[in-house]
């Protein structure tokens, strides 16, 4: 059997004047205590209980009445009061430090003052994803001084303005919150929010759906499972953004025009379910559209002048999202298309013997540029090679290029390009292993130039070849 996780209570505890209250849970309620803590330790199987608080909080006589209640299992943390960045960056250090690796936590700000709330949620997220640490519940004991009968007073931090918004809208078929009797809230909820905000940064800086399509998969299953909800395209919608993520990053331009086609369909479709089960993307949806759009094309694996200059908008994407060796890579491959497009070899673009053709023609038109042949070069390497490792050749005919490619007059500027092209990205492929390799520094620019004569190819294209 496997180990199982120790639950621990992380809460914190201040000088206020605490009324004594019936703290309760679902159906489930705590015996009448002023401190919550304690009431938190009936409502939740907990193995140890660590209190963050102030001298002045130490002194006091509630962690008197704490360590009374709860003896070994309480371990008390000096905290300062918070009063500057450098003391609010130690809270967080010692929450953080007090939780080990894959530990089962229950967070608790019933009693936390100031800015300890945000702390306390930030610290979440942190543990989560650096400690693996399982976040079970963020509890918040909403006393307010008379339940919803009377005006709450003032919030005094966003999270107190979140409940008290929440206590107005309770439902009437819950049971009513008196003064002496207090519902407890999870707030846990609140850190599939950030979540979702990370999962969008990593999609609009990166191309990286991966962490937003997980949410969207793990909510559709999750509503399907408890019954809480029934949708149809959650799941669906978020896989298809795996896949449009994976094609952008594995360099598969045809598929992520595909892939962008049918998200933009399917975003309309599942609209409806993203804006009732999964809020937090549907703030994002029109963002997300926004990226997809200029990538989308139904017909990718035809060549045409608009395929091309979809493929160009990708290059540019890769290069605003960082992508660069995505970006040299398919730029690279885009100068082979457009040659075959000049050519009239549309039909067969695919096919890599067609493909090979063009770039040889590409090769040799580079080598007229330069002065320098390097077919002969290269015979006698390869010659000398064969030799020197007693391998015996055997006579082959010499392929020829297409009869279109033939009379496709490549001209110096094109060849210069694809040449440098050529060469960047077998630096990059080759990850610099050479004696020379280009500057880290200056790859981007170069790539940005490249773009930029890339578009201007792509404007020839409304004229015969001469």
């Amino acid at each position: 059997m496997g180990e199982v996780s120790m639950t621990t209570l992380l809460t914190f505890l201040g000088t206020g004047r605490y009324e004594t209250v019936i703290y309760y849970w679902g159906e489930k309620e705590a015996k009448p205590t002023h401190l919550f803590p304690l009431a938190a330790t009936e409502l939740f199987s907990v193995e140890r209980v660590i209190v963050f608080l102030t001298s002045q909080a130490q002194a006091s006589s509630h962690f008197k009445d704490l360590q009374n209640a709860l003896g070994d299992k309480l371990e008390p943390v000096s905290i300062p009061e918070g009063r500057s960045e450098a003391e609010l960056w130690k809270i967080f250090g010692q929450v953080a430090d007090a939780v080990g690796a894959r530990e089962t936590v229950i967070l608790d700000i019933t009693h936390a003052f100031r800015s300890i709330p945000l702390i306390v949620f930030n610290v979440a997220a942190y543990l989560r994803r650096t400690k693996d640490v399982t976040i079970k519940h963020i509890l918040y004991g909403a006393f307010t001084g008379g339940g919803p009968s009377r005006t709450p007073s003032p919030p005094k931090n966003c999270v107190a303005l979140w409940l008290n918004t929440w206590l107005r809208k309770w439902k009437r078929s819950d049971p009513p919150p008196t003064r002496n009797r207090v519902p407890v809230l999870d707030l846990a909820p609140l850190l599939e929010l950030l979540d979702w905000t990370s999962g969008a940064e990593a999609l609009l800086k990166r191309g990286d759906a991966g962490l937003i399509a997980e949410k969207m998969i793990a909510t559709h299953q999750t509503l399907r499972r408890t019954g809480m909800g029934t949708p149809e395209k959650l799941k669906t919608l978020g896989q298809r953004l795996q896949t449009f993520s994976q094609a952008l990053h594995l360099s598969r331009p045809r598929e992520v025009m595909k892939q962008a086609h049918e998200l933009l369909s399917l975003l309309e479709e599942a609209r409806h379910e993203f804006e009732q089960w999964a809020l937090p993307f549907a703030f994002l949806a029109e963002q997300v559209r926004r990226e997809l759009e200029p990538l989308a094309f139904d017909q990718p694996d035809t060549l045409s002048r608009e395929n091309l200059e979809r493929q160009l908008r990708l290059v540019d994407y890769y290069l605003e999202k960082g992508l660069i060796v995505q970006a040299v890579t398919l730029a690279r491959e885009w100068v082979v298309s457009y040659t075959l497009l000049r050519g009239k070899q549309e039909a067969d673009w695919l096919n890599l013997q067609t493909r090979t053709q063009a770039e040889e023609a590409l090769n040799t038109a580079s080598g007229r540029s330069q002065r320098v042949s390097p077919q002969p070069l290269l015979k006698r390497t390869l010659d000398n090679l064969w030799k020197l490792l007693g391998i015996k050749q055997k006579n082959t005919k010499a392929r020829s290029a297409p009869e279109d490619l033939e009379h496709l007059s490549i001209d110096g500027d094109l060849a210069r390009l694809w040449n440098e092209l050529r060469q960047l990205r077998n630096d990059l492929a080759h990850c610099g292993m050479r004696t020379n390799p280009t500057r880290i520094e200056n790859i981007p620019q170069r790539t940005e130039t490249h773009l930029t004569h890339l578009e201007a190819l792509l404007k020839k294209l409304d004229s015969p070849p001469t």
